[in-house]
């Protein structure tokens, strides 16, 4: 008897009802009109509207803004969903991928993706003819150095690059930027051009460069990016570079959402 009052004190429970709102949603093929969630949920309308208007709020849903104002679910649970998904996972669809890059630029050429406020990278590929460059699975990238890192947090909310840029910055090298300013800046000319740059930051004679890829509805919260010494990296121009990778980041961007719906 007890068990089944426990039962029924969550099922009313107000998380529970978000998330009966939220699991309507995510089931329907085109997005769910709010008279089509109250009755899957079993609430009245207005309660389903409430609770919708609340979760719209919170960014876990989003609308079309028609007349019937269709749900879907919203980039911050698409976001909660990448960073759910298993990096071995993510590793293994994108390894093919990284493997032909590396091959092409012989050099090291890895994936990182946005966890919270950190870049963690991911994945990554040595050319067949030989190990290159030192940008391993696991590593947190520093924010205001690291190319990978540069290309993700460019295009974050004003809110999250704050928090981020909160956090002590070191100084890595005589060229690591750590005032704020200088590093904004340097995030505008990201996002203007579509790709960051790593020069002498992280360790003299290291070099990177980097490109977002952006993931329908979740925005940008991977990039790839390739690393090495600096001679490698520039013996070809960087518009050619960031040509080879942004080449890469459409089958990057179908691996990648394909073990998030799994």
């Amino acid at each position: 008897m007890a068990n089944k009052s426990a039962k029924t004190a969550v099922e009313a429970s107000p998380l529970e009802r978000y998330f009966r709102a939220l699991e309507a949603v995510a089931i329907s093929a085109n997005g769910a009109s709010v008279s089509e969630i109250a009755q899957s949920c079993n609430l009245p309308l207005g309660t389903a509207h409430r609770l919708l208007q609340n979760l719209l709020r919170a960014g876990l849903l989003a609308n079309n803004g028609g007349r019937r104002k269709d749900y879907q679910l919203g980039e911050r649970m698409l976001r909660l969903l990448h960073a759910g998904t298993d990096a071995s996972r993510l590793a293994i669809a994108v390894q093919p991928v990284l493997d032909h890059l590396a091959n092409q630029f012989d050099d090291t050429c890895y994936l990182a993706r946005l966890v919270g406020t950190q870049v963690v990278s991911v994945a990554w590929a040595a050319p067949s003819g030989g190990l290159r460059g030192h940008v391993v699975p696991g590593h947190i990238l520093a924010p205001h150095v690291a190319a990978s890192a540069k290309a993700i947090l460019a295009f974050q909310s004003d809110g999250l690059i704050d928090r981020v840029l909160s956090a002590p910055l070191p100084r890595l090298t005589s060229e690591t930027k750590v005032d704020r300013d200088e590093i904004n800046r340097e995030y505008a000319a990201v996002r203007r051009r579509k790709y960051a740059t790593c020069w002498n930051e992280m360790e003299i004679g290291f070099g990177a460069i980097a490109v977002p890829i952006p993931i329908a509805d979740a925005g940008v919260i991977y990039s790839v990016g390739t690393a090495g010494f600096i001679d490698r990296v520039k013996r070809r121009p960087v518009a050619q570079s960031v040509a080879m990778l942004q080449e890469a980041v459409e089958q990057l961007g179908r691996a990648l959402r394909e073990p998030s719906a799994k």
